[in-house]
């Protein structure tokens, strides 16, 4: 049922200056995708788990920015700490040291391996999982990067030519021949890629979010540890999506037992209210710290306002009981799922899912942008994958309660039926 708008304004702009302006100015492109879609949300109010029409309806939101509104939205502990940071602070001097900094330096490397000993505070994913790049070309003295195919980790620089989803007129002779693509799930194409000894890391995503989730082998992330170590290539692990207690773990990586000599980490790092990224390295990866410890200044990267907001992050995910209570949430969340993909047994092909990171595969080469365009209509606003248009990612707050799972769990139900009418027979 299409919503009834009533007519508001938003910094006194209304609805349709707002797309008209952006269409004009900014992105027409994604704008018509959308309405193509019939997706015509203007985000006005947001909170927790909802994002609020500015002119009307409230919609679920299991899209999260790839996982940036982990905590939701305007989490109010965030909102208190950054208040209280902007009455005494700005965002301090790359230069010198800083409080803010070292308080989430601290918690960082009190959460990962004691080998993994360094962090370097960025912006972004691209800039984080560039300056992982560099870290790992000046530590070897090599330039190939290893990426996974339809992997993605940002879309500028190092990071874009050589890993991600290559911008519009970035074309480089010198980059792709710096960069070796390999399918996921395969280490015997990255023994082949790293057995010369001239690749300077291995750069992955503990679960490639891009393809949709797909799980990788039980061995995987062992077989890529040991081939790295034994090429003396890094391993690079991109949490970005997977961080911070999406799986269950405050790292993905934990449940493979695996220590990355890089781990990079963006999006939901800043609480969804201020920019920050970072790498933590073992001293190997760090040492050009030392030797060029002017090369990657940044003027925000670490600033003093977006390390206080990441600590408080980092806090509420490292107590036990919340990563107790996402645990129990996803049990809920996989158990409709996998009732929902008996049901429609010729639909859905296969059920992915390690804690709240979930999607649902579908037979429908286009399942996933079809189940998009439904579930919006259900007001719910999920995304399909961006390499694999079958797939209909999941990946809501890990402060959703099980009652907005059933609200999601029921969406899901109406909208395979708007997609293909009827249920499939259960499987035998």
């Amino acid at each position: 049922m299409k919503v009834q708008r009533r007519k508001s304004t938003l910094l006194g702009l209304s609805r349709s200056s707002i797309v008209e302006t952006t269409r004009k100015h900014l992105n027409a492109g994604m704008v018509d995708w959308l309405l193509d879609l019939e997706i015509d949300l203007v985000v006005g109010r947001r909170e927790g788990c909802f994002l609020y029409d500015v002119d009307g309806g409230a919609y679920l939101d299991v899209v999260c920015d790839g996982t940036t509104f982990n905590l939701g939205h305007r989490h109010p502990l965030l909102i208190a700490k950054l208040k209280e940071s902007a009455d005494r602070w700005d965002i301090g001097c790359q230069f010198f040291p800083s409080a803010a900094r070292v308080a989430l330096a601290r918690e960082l490397l009190s959460s990962v391996s004691p080998s993994l000993n360094f962090v370097h505070f960025a912006n972004s994913g691209s800039e984080a999982a560039e300056a992982a790049i560099k870290a790992a070309r000046a530590a070897t003295g090599r330039r190939k990067i290893v990426s996974v195919r339809g992997g993605r980790h940002g879309t500028m620089g190092l990071a874009g030519h050589l890993t991600g989803a290559a911008p519009p007129g970035s074309s480089s002779s010198a980059a792709a021949s710096d960069a070796l693509k390999v399918e996921w799930n395969d280490p015997g194409a990255i023994e082949a890629a790293v057995r010369r000894k001239d690749v300077a890391a291995v750069m992955i995503e503990t679960i490639p979010a891009a393809l949709g989730w797909p799980m990788p082998a039980s061995d995987y992330h062992r077989s890529v540890r040991e081939l790295c170590s034994e090429a003396g290539a890094l391993l690079i692990v991109d949490e970005a999506q997977t961080g911070l207690g999406r799986t269950g773990k405050i790292w993905a990586i934990e449940h493979w037992d695996v220590v990355p000599d890089i781990l990079v980490m963006a999006k939901g790092a800043g609480g969804g209210l201020y920019p920050l990224s970072y790498c933590v390295m073992n001293s190997s990866a760090a040492a050009w710290m030392t030797s060029q410890p002017l090369s990657m200044l940044s003027s925000f990267a670490g600033s003093d306002l977006g390390c206080v907001v990441g600590c408080e992050v980092l806090r509420i995910t490292k107590e036990p009981e919340f990563l107790v209570t996402v645990d129990s949430r996803a049990r809920h969340l996989s158990a409709g799922l996998n009732s929902l993909a008996a049901r429609f047994a010729t639909r859905i092909v296969e059920v992915r899912q390690l804690g709240l990171a979930a999607a649902l595969k579908f037979a429908d080469p286009l399942g996933g942008a079809l189940m998009m365009a439904a579930l919006f209509k259900h007001h719910v606003w999920a995304a399909a994958a961006a390499f694999d248009l079958s797939v209909i990612q999941i990946k809501p707050p890990l402060i959703i309660d099980c009652a907005q799972l059933d609200v999601l769990l029921d969406a899901l139900h109406q909208a395979i039926l708007d997609c293909w009418g009827s249920v499939a027979p259960v499987r035998a």
